[in-house]
């Protein structure tokens, strides 16, 4: 049976954790972070995907490495975020569920929306990805969704390390594809916080109903565009890290009736007919498969589109490339999981600690450095991925004070009292590029605590907990978790409740129910 090896526990450390392979600091590689939005480990036809094609991501996947047991931090949006932008785990990292913000009232044209939106904010104890680089003198750009903050709070992208950003501060807003505003933040253009731009085409019709296809700014393609415009800026020699959150294909189920949309129109049969939920801002479509399949060949384009730019530009060979997505699939806004067997051999969907929920497809492209058409199914998760960037940096053993202290103009004051804090990823580095010695996880956590699960993985056991009941499996023999062996495994129950119990620190926002000690 295969297990983790190298045991590996969190310690209270600087932020940086010690890192095996060096890279030379004048190579410094360009990192290029493409997250989509509720794509499940299916999605993709390189991943088995069988109603529609994704031939640039595929392309891509033949170019660099395919990850077979990447997770995500957590089963929903704003945490899983979280923990790539921590490197913690959902058991120790502040923001583990999509808390929002919404208040007071403002009207665009004739519609009536939030003054202030968001979710919860980062700790700003705690030192984010983009601060790390930025102050290790990296250009930051974030493109998508935000989801670290709400407006107006301690943490948002002008106050995080970014130089450039463009898409919605608030989760929710993204629930709108042809919203009344996106949110704006440019240094190099002078701007002095976050602010709204308004979208004047869009707000001359409603928010929801017939008149919502008279809507002509999709935020999807605005901010693809304004991210393309950003990697046309960046120098060969200057290193930048951009981080796409982009928002295809969660619900709604909405874009611009082009050809791409035109090509699925009745062909997923049967159609699926969707009659909206204006609470939720989900517009209505009476073709839920054809849009679906729609969005991710959109996003299939718009992948494309950054591959063939990287090459136009000089960038391709020194950046790192990366695709994959925030956590598993949604069934929202009229999507249909059971049709397009999203979530592949893998039992649960979004928010919840089955496979399903939080196996991901990952792909990384490093050219000269990753072997291209590899594979990998060495386990990991979001959390891992603060070191790994910093790895591949080499941005080694430099705690964030000093780094404050020498570019102190760079990192807000805020920050000058920082503490060292608890990193819980381990670098993937040596399973990237084949070289030196892989260290590894004892185990991998999540919890989550709107529909109240926890989930460990040790080796193939997998233990999910659901309002206080574990459930045991053995993902080698039963990837889709259908054969519940707790009984007859008590002592691996117990085994796994306990790292429970190392893993989890309480947070009054998020409360959880753990299992009982057997």
């Amino acid at each position: 049976m295969k297990q983790f090896s190298h045991r590996h526990s969190s310690a209270l450390l600087p932020l940086l954790p010690l890192f095996a392979i060096p890279v030379q600091a004048a190579e410094r590689p360009n990192i290029l972070y493409i997250m989509c939005d509720d794509m499940g480990y299916g999605d993709l036809s390189c991943y088995g995907q069988q109603h529609f094609r994704t031939p640039n991501i595929d392309l891509l996947a033949s170019q660099g490495m395919l990850m077979t047991s990447a997770y995500a931090g957590s089963p929903v949006s704003a945490p899983s975020r979280a923990c790539l932008m921590t490197g913690q785990h959902s058991g120790h990292t502040h923001v583990r569920g999509n808390r929002e913000y919404w208040s007071g009232r403002v009207t665009y044209g004739q519609n009536v929306d939030y003054a202030v939106v968001g979710q919860e904010p980062y700790d700003t104890a705690v030192a984010i990805l983009p601060e790390v680089f930025k102050a290790a003198g990296y250009h930051t750009g974030m493109f998508g969704k935000w989801a670290g903050g709400y407006e107006g709070s301690v943490s948002t992208p002008d106050r995080r390390g970014i130089d450039e950003f463009y898409g919605y501060i608030c989760q929710f807003q993204a629930h709108l594809y042809f919203p009344n505003f996106l949110h704006r933040y440019s240094r190099s253009h002078g701007d002095t916080c976050v602010v709204r731009e308004v979208l004047e085409q869009n707000i001359r019709h409603a928010m929801y109903g017939d008149d919502y296809g008279n809507r002509q700014q999709y935020s999807a393609d605005l901010i693809h565009q304004h991210a393309l415009a950003w990697l046309r800026e960046q120098k060969p020699d200057e290193p930048f890290l951009g981080i796409f959150t982009y928002t295809l294909p969660h619900a709604e189920l909405r874009q611009p009736d082009d050809s791409l949309l035109q090509a699925f129109r009745g062909r997923l049969l049967p159609e699926r007919e969707y009659r909206g939920d204006n609470p939720s801002r989900y517009n209505p479509t009476p073709e839920a498969h054809a849009q679906f399949a729609a969005m991710i060949t959109r996003l299939d384009a718009q992948v494309g589109e950054i591959m063939q730019l990287l090459e136009e530009c000089g960038l391709a060979e020194n950046t790192v490339l990366i695709f994959t997505s925030d956590n598993g699939p949604h069934e929202e806004g009229g999507a249909d999981p059971a049709y397009f067997n999203h979530d592949g051999k893998f039992r649960g969907l979004k928010r919840s600690t089955h496979e399903g929920g939080i196996r991901i497809p990952f792909i990384v492209r490093w050219p000269g450095h990753i072997s291209a058409g590899s594979k990998s199914d060495q386990p990991f998760a979001f959390y891992d991925l603060l070191p790994t960037f910093c790895d591949i940096a080499g941005i080694h053993r430099l705690p964030l004070y000093d780094l404050r202290l020498k570019q102190g103009q760079l990192v807000n004051h805020r920050f000058a009292n920082r503490k060292a804090v608890r990193c819980d990823g381990i670098s993937i580095l040596p399973t990237l590029i084949g070289k030196g010695r892989q260290r590894q996880h004892d185990h991998l956590y999540w919890e989550f605590h709107e529909t109240d699960m926890l989930g460990v993985r040790q080796g193939d056991w997998k233990l999910v907990v659901k309002s206080g009941r574990p459930a045991l499996y053995n993902l080698a023999d039963d990837p889709h978790e259908d054969n519940d062996l707790a009984a007859s495994r008590p002592e691996i129950v117990r085994l796994l409740v306990e790292k429970i119990y190392e893993d989890h620190t309480d947070n009054p926002l998020f409360p959880i129910t753990l299992p009982t000690l057997p």
